[in-house]
């Protein structure tokens, strides 16, 4: 899943950088972010997402920046007929933004298969 972020790639080494990612983070389409990535066994909700700076680091071409996620998730119900109600979720993803494009896209955590 790709997106252009152009206003957090022209605030990158600014001390804005965090919030602005934020916003733009904030302004993209739930179903932009692969949360099934990160959903711990239920269905992840396309609602309103919170996202935190964790850290961030540039390459040669890139900007990562690894965040945290929170989320709500419906969990797979009991039996006893009761309606699924959401849950507060959390994970973890990379987000790598192309320093010439501005183009970015999700990684998962090294380590887990999305």
């Amino acid at each position: 899943m790709m997106c252009r972020l152009p206003l957090s790639r022209a605030a990158w080494g600014s001390d804005g950088f965090a919030e602005i990612l934020k916003a733009e983070l904030g302004a993209l389409a739930p179903d932009t972010v692969p949360l099934h990535w990160i959903a711990s066994s239920g269905y992840p909700l396309d609602t309103q997402l919170s996202v935190i700076l964790i850290n961030a680091l540039e390459t040669e071409e890139a900007i990562e920046v690894r965040l945290g996620i929170f989320f709500e998730e419906i969990l797979p119900g009991c039996s006893c007929g009761d309606e699924p109600e959401p849950q507060p979720a959390y994970g973890e993803l990379i987000l790598q933004i192309d320093k010439a494009t501005a183009l970015a896209r999700f990684a998962p955590i090294e380590g887990r298969v999305p």
